[in-house]
């Protein structure tokens, strides 16, 4: 990974407080934090890229509202950048001050952190994404960067869920919040190499039904975790073991908010929750805790498997099940085990919630160089 000399980004930092980043499309608003002290400086050896990961903040305004809440409560966390409605860019902080965003070892290796923020509309999150790259991209030409995205070095552009698997933490931003809107890992990181018209015109999105409701009133849910109330921003979101019991009823799908649901336990209010919150239906009569599925003709083998096409998720090994999501080309997925079933191979893996998912890599013929893809046999 290139670096640039820390001599001159130093001069930067001290000489250049608020650089514009060279030519581009956007146009970066000065909202500037108040500071009641001087945060110092970090390092300047990479970008983290975020996501505001509050999924009841996504109308027009999602933007100022977000910077407007960060301005004032910096001082429990805080970035450089604020990017969306419609590709806005704000700039809350000089490049290379130290910043409140990714864990004390990220924080303090960050030239810039950028939060992406959400909205509930194609056309304005094409936009948003256009600009999240652009930036991204013309960040790391200033501070003498390649754009290789969560590569094996400690240096260039990181997202926080690389921050997280590398050093410390539990987020895992920008990820899912990208895939609502179809864009992959490999996606992502495709986009940062060539660049993208701020116009949004070649965002490709493929949106995976993010304002379709996945759960009813009257359900029974276990959650991992929660919100104490409708409002409360993605920095007071608890681990549901911080609560009396982590299993409870939807009594009500708040109107306006994108999935948001109400839980109580036995008429007593537990806080909110969204579709990303839930782990699965629970029965009451059943354990509280996790169980993972048993697939009696599941052959357990771990391995990687690297597409050459897009592939469907499916909950099952039925063709005709409708796709959960897709694998791009050239995107990676680990699995624990393989199924023979209807005519096709299919990988196994258990995703985030618990629940085991499946993808056909090559029809059933007993040949390794017909799959879809490497990592299954080849």
């Amino acid at each position: 990974m290139k670096k640039f000399s820390k001599f001159l980004l130093s001069l930067i930092v001290v000489t250049g407080l608020w650089l514009p980043v060279g030519a581009q499309a956007y146009t970066i608003e000065q909202d500037p934090i108040r500071f009641s002290y001087h945060p110092g400086y970090a390092t300047n050896e990479i970008i983290v890229l975020h996501e505001a990961g509050n999924p009841s903040n996504v109308g027009a305004d999602s933007l100022d509202r977000e910077v407007s809440f960060m301005k004032r409560n910096w001082q429990n966390a805080y970035v450089s950048y604020f990017v969306g409605s419609g590709g806005r860019v704000k700039q809350l902080a000089p490049n290379g001050y130290y910043q409140y965003g990714a864990g004390a070892t990220g924080n303090s290796k960050a030239y810039a952190q950028i939060e992406l923020a959400r909205t509930n509309n194609a056309e304005t999150f094409k936009k948003d994404y256009a600009a999240y790259v652009n930036l991204t991209r013309d960040l790391a030409k200033q501070a003498g960067f390649t754009f290789d995205l969560d590569d094996g070095t400690a240096y260039g552009i990181k997202t926080h869920e690389w921050i997280t698997n590398n050093w410390w933490g539990d987020h895992t931003d920008p990820y899912g919040y990208l895939a609502q809107w179809g864009i992959s890992k490999s996606r992502l990181s495709q986009d940062l190499m060539n660049g993208l018209p701020e116009d949004g015109s070649e965002t490709i999105v493929k949106p995976n039904k993010p304002n379709t409701p996945k759960y009813k009133v009257g359900q029974h849910i276990r959650f991992a975790t929660i919100y104490n109330t409708p409002d409360d921003p993605n920095e007071k979101h608890i681990n549901a073991d911080q609560k009396w019991t982590q299993v409870g009823t939807i009594t009500q799908k708040l109107d306006g908010r994108k999935n948001l649901y109400k839980i109580e336990n036995s008429g007593k209010l537990l806080g909110y929750v969204n579709d990303g919150d839930i782990v699965e239906i629970w029965n009451p009569n059943q354990s509280t805790a996790p169980s993972k599925p048993q697939e009696s003709n599941l052959v357990a083998m771990n391995g990687t498997f690297t597409t050459n096409q897009s592939l469907p998720v499916s909950p099952d090994t039925t063709v005709e099940s409708a796709a959960l999501a897709w694998y791009d080309p050239f995107e990676s997925m680990e699995y624990d085990g393989y199924v023979m079933a209807n005519g096709y191979a299919w990988v196994s893996y258990i995703d985030y919630g618990g629940t085991r998912r499946y993808v056909a890599v090559g029809p059933n013929d007993g040949q390794v160089d017909t799959t879809w893809g490497t990592g299954f046999f080849n």
